[in-house]
């Protein structure tokens, strides 16, 4: 008796948590639909947002129809067997010239999974970035679909159909979105579009490309656009990402020992190896963690501490060509000048974006819905307090701002719209599929006018300059495996 009600309890956990019933281990199950995934915490802040010339708010609810999934080989399904704690490392395609870096440094991926062995691509110049890519035309378990170029979305020309216009979204996860979401948010961004354009019977239409990357930091997104990018000629390029050299730690100065400050328990805990297999013992470990989180949901006690800004360094006025600049925002913006630079030949323009974090002084949460926010903000960032987190965010936004300004750039401040609700957001970073609906939805307001302006004045759309028969960077067999201790480091 015990046996079968631990087994009905397991099954009643996994439907409520959306897991497949017959799988051993825990996997999610891909929505079907958009509607089934909204909580609708979206809905009444999209109302507010203010349209743009001829956008419609009925189609908030409208989806573009859902791409054909790829039937999934017996080879993809013993690779997913291989890591079942992993959906997603086994399907990257790795750059082999960053896999011999690793090597030579003694280093490994935490992205990269576990397991021994890899697919991998070349690049073009013995580059390492990108440091991976997505391996082209699958669709794993609780995965997206990747197009002709790995990309997520559907399939395109390499070149330009005629009256087409192409917005490129580059960045990290926060780009990519949740693999298992029905759509991305440059997906909705690009249905929208396609919408709006044929209710103003306009003689043009869109190809949205999402090349974003779960991990990844601008070094790799610079290349993204150099590499992969610029073949295809797209006329905007939309980047926002601003967590991944996101270090607000090494600009924290403790007046007192972080040892008197016990850290929140259930942000310090290795996953154990049941939570892989069990949503019953996920939900048991969940129920301690709450009653070890503080029970109001506010900020956990922390050091006494102040933000060591570098000398010379203006928190309201940041100079942005200045080496001092704090955690890696130097070398950010070099590389996006670096992507401003290559573009700027096929005439493509790079569109900046502030970026959302979840977080601000007083903050309160429901930690039966919170809880990984909760974590997130007190596990990476301890002892960071939520006010210095709001302030080093407001800071990078700052200094991307004047970036767009310095070199006349399409500014999109995100950060400023976008309202700071919990209910929205997995952690501080990531949106919710009701979070990414709303994402979309606002920049579309957006991206409508500039597009209007600029096919008024004749830059858009535009036919490509160069017609390619082959993809450069994408002219090789794939996939290709190869053992991690067959790579021969190259160390300099």
């Amino acid at each position: 008796m015990c046996v079968a009600g631990t087994a009905v309890a397991e099954v009643i956990c996994r439907k409520i948590d959306g897991y497949a019933i017959a799988s051993a281990v825990l996997q999610p199950v891909t929505a079907g639909s958009a509607s089934s995934l909204e909580g609708r915490a979206d809905r009444p802040y999209a109302i507010k947002v203010p349209l743009a010339n001829g956008v419609r708010f009925d189609w908030y609810d409208e989806r573009p129809p859902p791409i054909p999934r790829l039937l999934i080989t017996p080879e993809i399904v013993e690779r997913a067997r291989k890591d079942p704690a992993d959906a997603y490392a086994p399907f990257f395609e790795w750059n082999l010239s960053f896999l011999e870096d690793q090597r030579c440094r003694g280093l490994r991926p935490v992205t990269m999974g576990h397991l021994e062995d890899v697919f991998y691509f070349e690049s073009l110049d013995r580059s390492k970035y990108p440091a991976y890519r997505h391996l082209r035309h699958i669709s794993p378990p609780n995965w997206f679909v990747t197009n002709n170029f790995g990309w997520r979305g559907p399939d395109i020309a390499l070149n330009k159909p005629p009256n087409t216009i192409r917005i490129a979204f580059v960045g990290a996860s926060t780009t990519i979105d949740a693999f298992g979401a029905p759509f991305s948010h440059p997906e909705l961004v690009g249905f929208w579009l396609n919408r709006w354009a044929q209710e103003r019977h306009l003689p043009y239409r869109f190809e949205v490309l999402n090349t974003g990357r779960t991990g990844i930091d601008t070094h790799s997104i610079a290349a993204i656009v150099t590499t992969e990018l610029l073949p295809v000629e797209p006329d905007l390029v939309v980047y926002y990402e601003g967590a991944n050299q996101f270090w607000p730690t090494q600009m924290i100065a403790s007046e007192q020992s972080t040892r008197d400050f016990e850290k929140p328990r259930s942000t310090y805990r290795q996953r154990t190896v049941l939570e892989n297999y069990s949503a019953l013992v996920g939900r048991m470990v969940r129920a301690v963690e709450l009653l070890s989180a503080r029970g109001d949901g506010g900020e956990p006690p922390k050091p006494p501490s102040t933000i060591s800004w570098p000398d010379g360094i203006d928190e309201r006025d940041p100079p942005i060509d200045s080496q001092k600049l704090p955690m890696d925002l130097p070398a950010m913006l070099h590389d996006l000048e670096a992507m401003r630079a290559a573009l700027a030949p096929i005439k493509a323009e790079l569109i900046m974006s502030s970026f959302v974090w979840l977080v601000h002084d007083g903050m309160k949460l429901d930690l039966r819905r919170d809880l990984t926010l909760y974590d997130y903000l007190n596990r990476a960032y301890w002892p960071v307090t939520y006010s210095q987190m709001r302030r080093v965010a407001d800071f990078q936004n700052r200094v991307f701002a004047r970036y767009a300004s310095a070199h006349r750039l399409e500014f999109v401040d995100l950060a400023a719209e976008y309202p700071h609700d919990p209910a929205l957001a997995v952690d501080a970073v990531h949106f919710r599929y009701p979070g990414l609906v709303l994402e979309g939805w606002i920049l579309l307001q957006h991206l409508v006018p500039l597009i209007e302006q600029r096919v008024a004045d004749g830059r858009l759309p535009k036919a490509m300059q160069v017609v390619h028969t082959v993809h450069p960077a994408f002219d090789q067999p794939s996939p290709r495996l190869i053992r991690l201790d067959a790579v021969s480091p190259r160390c300099h």
